[in-house]
């Protein structure tokens, strides 16, 4: 969706185009994006001249003749492209206006979700959905913002997308705002500091400022104008890096979603702090998640196995029979030693059976996690093959050198160690491990492991508020 930068630029390309210009004509296309009287509109505005244009947050203000006003909001892919008036309108064109020098606006938005809506001078700043903005960024009260979120505990993300605090932030400049701040996007929006939120208006604005002077950020299908690319896009440090490294501490950027917005940060720049702390655990097999794990529970922490969770999952009938059904085993009960072997032999048995476990066990995972309060650890293995990181604030990832890892898992059964080895080799963890907010080498002893455990437990007792 463009954002306040990416409104301002189409507002200076746009205003060139119009003022002083006069509307002979106006055909609507499509009547959703001209909410109210269809006829009005027409007729309200044939014949009156641009004067001016402006900007509040994202929407754009075409002040005209008599008082007359025009209040339109791009939303996701709304654009306005200048054509002679022998030239076809854009493919998406809902509303065409004809000027009196031969050329006319269309507006163009193949999602349908802006709008171009008549108002008047009296009246336009108490159009509802402008009446609830905040000011922009540079103008904002911090202590004015503090009042407004002293009792909400939204998180900080957001807060700031919901326009209300400070406006013009949307999806990309909020994530650099937040990395900029080195403030985790999850941190309760009550639980920022006043420092916290001079911050955030500090570099809200200088972000805005720049991308600005930059024509915005073209990403995906934005323009700010017919030929014209915003350039900001090759400045974002943090929206749409994940997976690239963190340019200040070199952690590769985590993605998240958060109130359903996809949301790039940095685990180590942007630690989390908050009242409850989920914690995920993962690695390969035999590399000591399960000694990590107890260790935190010896802390009195409360945790849960996926492992244990698949074994429970492996008693119950409705299960028993979805795997030997997948398998063609037979029998009341799994055959884990034939099951374990064709996980072996055949990789794709393994993505069928993560496709019955995973879901059941994300499900058993998420009720934990909402029973249990305050720092709160599950192990989980296969964390990214199930899909199930962005339901944790801090990762640990528990590596361990292969020669030790083949030592430990040649010292369970025979037939069973050959299996888990090559189980192993199908595992992710090396690509996903550098994800993890920490990283535990266990290539020590088990009272160096319980060392490093506890001096993690420590810092995320800290975080906890």
């Amino acid at each position: 969706m463009p954002e306040l930068p990416e409104v301002e630029t189409v507002k200076s390309v746009l205003e060139k185009v119009v003022n002083g210009r006069t509307i002979q004509k106006i055909d609507i296309l499509r009547s959703s994006s001209v909410p109210g009287d269809k006829k009005q509109f027409v007729s309200s505005l044939t014949g009156e001249k641009f004067l001016c244009m402006s900007r509040i947050g994202k929407f754009l203000i075409f002040h005209l003749t008599n008082d007359k006003v025009i209040i339109s909001h791009l939303r996701m892919e709304g654009k306005y492209y200048e054509l002679e008036e022998k030239e076809p309108n854009t493919k998406y064109a809902r509303v065409v206006l004809h000027l009196d020098n031969g050329h006319k606006v269309c507006y163009d938005d193949s999602r349908c979700f802006g709008y171009m809506r008549l108002s008047n001078e009296s009246i336009y700043l108490n159009d509802k959905e402008i009446a609830k903005l905040g000011p922009e960024p540079w103008d904002a009260n911090v202590n004015v913002i503090m009042k407004q979120v002293k009792r909400s505990s939204l998180p900080i993300k957001s807060a700031l997308l919901s326009q209300t605090l400070m406006t013009g932030l949307g999806n990309i400049y909020v994530d650099e705002t937040l990395f900029a701040a080195h403030i985790h996007p999850l941190t309760p929006a009550n639980k920022i500091t006043k420092k916290q939120w001079e911050l955030i208006k500090q570099e809200a604005s200088r972000i805005l400022k720049e991308a600005i002077v930059s024509g915005g950020s073209t990403i995906k299908s934005y323009h700010p104008g017919k030929d014209i690319d915003g350039n900001f896009q090759s400045k974002l440090l943090a929206y749409g890096k994940a997976g690239s490294n963190c340019p200040e501490c070199g952690t590769p950027f985590r993605f998240i979603k958060v109130g359903g917005r996809g949301t790039t940060f940095c685990p180590k720049c942007q630690e989390y702090h908050g009242k409850d702390i989920k914690v995920a655990i993962f690695g390969k097999i035999a590399s000591g998640k399960s000694t990590v794990l107890n260790i935190f529970k010896e802390q009195g922490i409360p945790t849960l196995s996926a492992d244990e969770v698949v074994k429970d999952l492996y008693n119950k009938k409705e299960v028993i029979n979805s795997v030997n059904n997948t398998f063609g085993l037979k029998g009341n009960t799994i055959d884990r030693n034939a099951l374990r072997n064709l996980l072996a032999n055949d990789s794709k048995n393994i993505r069928k059976i993560n496709k019955i476990v995973h879901p059941l066990v994300k499900e058993e995972t998420k009720k934990f996690l909402k029973e249990n309060k305050g720092l709160v650890v599950v192990e989980v293995p296969l964390l990214y093959e199930s899909k199930m990181d962005n339901l944790f604030d801090v990762i640990i990832a528990v590596d361990i050198k292969e020669k030790k890892q083949a030592e430990l898992i040649s010292q369970r059964d025979g037939n069973k160690a050959k299996d888990l080895k090559t189980i192993n080799k199908a595992s992710t963890f090396d690509s996903n491990k550098n994800k993890a907010d920490f990283i535990i080498n266990n290539d020590a002893d088990l009272d160096s492991l319980n060392k490093k455990v506890i001096n993690i437990i420590n810092k995320l007792k800290c975080r906890l508020d």
